[in-house]
This record gives C-alpha cells, sequence and structure tokens, in this order.
C-alpha cells in the first residue's frame, strides 16, 4: 500500500502537475498569436484579464490593472447628490440611523448625528462618521443592512500610506462620494438599485422635488451598460402626445371631471388614491383617510406602506389647515361627486393641431411597428404580444436578437422570452421567425390588438353604468371603448407580473398607475 502511495507521490502525481503546468505555458503561446498585433489593447486586455482567459498573462502593474467585478469588497464609502445635483447638491444619504455601526462585526464604524443648531433637535443626517479601515474586515454587512442604499463597498484598494494613526481612520470627507461615482464602478447594480427605487435620486431628494411638482427622473434601463445620473427635470409638456385616428374626436382629459367618493364600498387601494389626491377637497381626503386607518386598525387587509403614507398625507394636510381628518370628513357626504384637479396644459403643438373645444383619444386605432426605431424593450413587448400579426412579431423577434447577438445593449431575460415566444408562435404555425418577419413591411400600422380583445362583459359595465367622462364629455363609443380597453390591457399587464410571467419595465408600471387613476375617476371597479 505505502508503495503504491508512494508511486503517485512521487511519480503519477508530479506528472499530472507538469502537465496542467505545461498545458497553460503552451496555450500562452497559442493566445498570444492568435491575437497578434493587438496584444496591448484595451479590448484584448479586457479579455485577457476575465476569468476564462486562457494561458498566462503579466499585468503590467501599476500602469495596467485588473478590473474589479462589481461585487468586489473593499472599505466602505458614504453615498452623497451630486454636485450638480439641481434639488440638493452634496446631500447625504445616510440619515445616522446607526444600524451600520450596530451590525459591524468589528465595531469599527462611530457615528455622530446632526443637530439643528436653531432648534437643537436631532437631523437626519451625520454631523460625523469614522471608519477605521485598519479594523474593517471588508465584509459588506452595513452596506447590505442600510435601509437608504447610503453606504456602499468600494473597489479602491490601494490605502497604503507611512503614517496609519493619521491616515486609516476615515472620517466623513474621505468616506463621503458622489452617486455618479458608485454608477461608474457598479453600472448594473446602480441601475437595479434605482429602478427599485423609482428614480435615480435618494429618497428625501424625491420628497423635496415632489413637494415643488418637480417629476423626476426614472432610470432607462437600456442604458445599463452605461448608467448615468441625469438630474434635468423633465418637461411635460414637452412629450408627444398621442394622435388621434383620422375622423376620430379627441376625448376631454379624466381629470377634469366629477369623481364619485363612495369610501363604503372602496377597496384600501382606492381608499389611499382618494387620500393621497391632493387635487381633490380636503373633506373627501379626510373621509378616504378616516376610512382606511380604520381598516388598517381593524386588520382587514394586510396595509403596506402606501397605504400608510395615504393616511399621514391626509393629516398633513388637514393640520396645515388647523383641523383634523376626523373633523374635516364630518361635512363630506358618502358617494358625494366632487371635481379633481384641473389637468395639465396640452402642449402648443397638439393645441394647435385640433380644437381647444375637441375632447383629445384616449388610445390609438392602430399601431405602427417600426422596428428599425425602436427601443429593445418595445421590440420585446411586440415579439411577445399575441394580439399581433406573426409576421409583425417576427420582424420585431428578429430585430431584437440582431441587436443581442451585435452586443448593442446588456438584455435581460425578458428580451430573450420575448424571443422564444415569437420562436415557439412561428413554430406552430409551421414555419421561422424569419420567413414570418420577411413579409412585413416596416412602419405599416395595423388593427390594435387591445381594442380588438375588448371583451363584451367591459362594454356592458360602461353602457349600464356610464362614467363621468361620458357624461361630461358626450364621448362617442368607441372612445369609451378604448378607456376600457386600456384598464384591461392595464389589468393583463399586472395579472402577468404576479404571475411572474413578465417583468414589468418603467413604462408597464406608468401604464397599470395610469389606468388605475382612469378606472378610479370612470368609477370602474379594478378588481
Amino acid at each position: 500500500m505505502s508503495e503504491e502511495r508512494d508511486l503517485y507521490m512521487y511519480g503519477i502525481g508530479i506528472w499530472n502537475g507538469l502537465k496542467i503546468t505545461l498545458k497553460r505555458f503552451v496555450d500562452t503561446f497559442v493566445v498570444d498569436l492568435g491575437m497578434f498585433g493587438t496584444k496591448q489593447s484595451p479590448e484584448t486586455f479586457a479579455v485577457r484579464q476575465g476569468a476564462q482567459a486562457k494561458g498566462l498573462y503579466t499585468v503590467e502593474y501599476p500602469e495596467e490593472k485588473l478590473a474589479m467585478p462589481e461585487r468586489f469588497r473593499f472599505v466602505p464609502f458614504l453615498v452623497v447628490n451630486n454636485p450638480d445635483d439641481p434639488h440638493s447638491p452634496g446631500h447625504d444619504w445616510c440619515t445616522s440611523c446607526g444600524i451600520c455601526a450596530k451590525v459591524c462585526p468589528p465595531q469599527c464604524i462611530w457615528i455622530v448625528r446632526g443637530t439643528d443648531a436653531k432648534t437643537g433637535r436631532p437631523k437626519p443626517e451625520p454631523e460625523a462618521f469614522y471608519i477605521d479601515i485598519d479594523i474593517c474586515m471588508n465584509c459588506g454587512y452595513c452596506a447590505e443592512y442600510c435601509p437608504f442604499d447610503a453606504i456602499k463597498m468600494d473597489h479602491d484598494y490601494e490605502l497604503a500610506s507611512y503614517d496609519r494613526t493619521m491616515n486609516h481612520i476615515y472620517d466623513h470627507a474621505k468616506l463621503a462620494k458622489p452617486v455618479s461615482y458608485w454608477q461608474q464602478i457598479a453600472p448594473n447594480r446602480a441601475l437595479e438599485e434605482a429602478e427599485g427605487r423609482g428614480q435615480w435620486e435618494h429618497k428625501d431628494t424625491a420628497k423635496v422635488a415632489k413637494k415643488a411638482g418637480i417629476p423626476m427622473t426614472e432610470p432607462v434601463w437600456e442604458k445599463r451598460d452605461q448608467a448615468f445620473h441625469d438630474p434635468d427635470i423633465e418637461n411635460a409638456a414637452a412629450k408627444p402626445a398621442v394622435a388621434a385616428a383620422p375622423g376620430a374626436p379627441r376625448v376631454a382629459a379624466p381629470a377634469a371631471a366629477g369623481v364619485s367618493i363612495n369610501v363604503e364600498g372602496a377597496s384600501p387601494d382606492q381608499l389611499a388614491q382618494w387620500a393621497a389626491n391632493e387635487g381633490l377637497p380636503l373633506p373627501a381626503r379626510s373621509a378616504a383617510a378616516l376610512k382606511l386607518e380604520q381598516m388598517i386598525t381593524e386588520k382587514t387587509f394586510k396595509p403596506s406602506s402606501e397605504h400608510r403614507k395615504a393616511v399621514s398625507a391626509a393629516k398633513k394636510t388637514a393640520k396645515d389647515t388647523n383641523t383634523t381628518i376626523e373633523e374635516s370628513a364630518a361635512s363630506f357626504k358618502p358617494g358625494e361627486v366632487v371635481m379633481a384637479a384641473a389637468p395639465a396644459p396640452v402642449a402648443d403643438s397638439v393645441a394647435s393641431a385640433a380644437p381647444a373645444a375637441a375632447p383629445k383619444a384616449t388610445v390609438p386605432a392602430g399601431v405602427s411597428i417600426n422596428v428599425e426605431g425602436a427601443t429593445p424593450d418595445q421590440l420585446a413587448q411586440w415579439a411577445e404580444n399575441e394580439g399581433l400579426p406573426l409576421p409583425a412579431r417576427s420582424a420585431a423577434a428578429v430585430k431584437l436578437d440582431s441587436l443581442i447577438r451585435e452586443k448593442t445593449f446588456k438584455p435581460a431575460s425578458l428580451h430573450r422570452k420575448a424571443i422564444s415566444a415569437a420562436k415557439k408562435a412561428a413554430a406552430d404555425a409551421g414555419t421561422t421567425i424569419e420567413e414570418a418577419g420577411s413579409g412585413f413591411t416596416p412602419g405599416a400600422v395595423i388593427e390594435s390588438p387591445v381594442l380588438a380583445a375588448l371583451p363584451p362583459v367591459a362594454e356592458a359595465v360602461v353602457a349600464a353604468e356610464p362614467s363621468p367622462v361620458a357624461a361630461a364629455t358626450a364621448a362617442t363609443p368607441a372612445a369609451v371603448g378604448g378607456t376600457v380597453a386600456l384598464i384591461e390591457a392595464a389589468k393583463e399587464l399586472e395579472r402577468k407580473s404576479k404571475a411572474k410571467e413578465i417583468k414589468l419595465t418603467s413604462n408597464d408600471r406608468k401604464q397599470i398607475a395610469e389606468a388605475k387613476k382612469l378606472a378610479q375617476e370612470n368609477g370602474i371597479a379594478w378588481e
């Protein structure tokens, strides 16, 4: 037995180790010959220093440095707003809650909460923040547990110095780095977090902007590979309006119509929308908030943060007018029809195209499929839309597949699922997406699948219970049907999302929110 072990240790084992060394030695020259003439280019360097690289490759440090993966962890840093932020430049995302200091295993974080100089009351921002980088074990617990995304793990590992007593205790000035730095070193993670927040900016900045009536810039998934901070204010009036079909009347904006507030028969989500709607009179908001608070107290449903925020918003508005929601709600009659806030002004280009009294169309009668000028998300929606003709779906899938192959963007699972859905539909029809897509004319206008899929039950509901919009504007049945169709399409999106069949984009969430608001204003039940 010992002879076999000695044979393996000094014979076969040595030979196996030498084979691995020899293979890597040979692979080095083979790969170098394949990359002859481009060895020093950045693209080649990125390939050679990757995890799938073959052979040996010498990194000429410090002129060349290995690219750190996004989840590389080193000393933490604090995220602050960019210096060019128009709302609150340089504002700390940290609220000095102290969670990071509590969960830190080596206890190397010290925080001093800020105080208001006038009142002496504590403020949600750090007056001082220290990390001893000699004790820090780079575990990442502080970043993982931070509820405000205010602390992140850095990629800078060159921290050597001659004086550890002075240079290795990092204060707030050394730790604070703008959000653009985080988006630069970890673009994918930064974009996912921004998608979760709903905008690039911090929640505090969003609150300030909301009070001032400023819309925030939402993250764009198509720019995942080049995440950027764009705090410029969007001009809502400059957005192109949906063109109405020739000869179709333009239905007036639903926000200008009356809203029937019946708090007894409303759902918690409906009550939350009414309570948070600043365009409604205070008695109506108070009645909805009071009913919602009662349902929360009685535990008739599981409340979310949005429900509690709506109640708090109504209470704050009542307090600003020196009253309470109970007193204000006493003057409200259940089922009373109130006027919602006035709609936003229409863009000049739209106003000049049609008379002011002409109502505005809710949805177009047809869909123009132009695969050349579409975004990857739009192509994915067309490719998986079963209501579109197969040639249109196939053309969108072929274009999306070519964009993925050309690596013009980083595809998500929803893009690949859309292509697979189109391929399956083509296979069921006995063809391929290439053959089916070749017969499609780019930019062709086809009948809207949403309008074609309008269920007869929805029409009966509209006929039996006319909406305030229809009564106020004398809309035609086609316009009312388009409104219900838009609501039904949004319901289907929400159903697929809950069933985890699709992943909602920011545009999908906008469509669902607008449809819920439209259903509320027209008295159509969402469930």
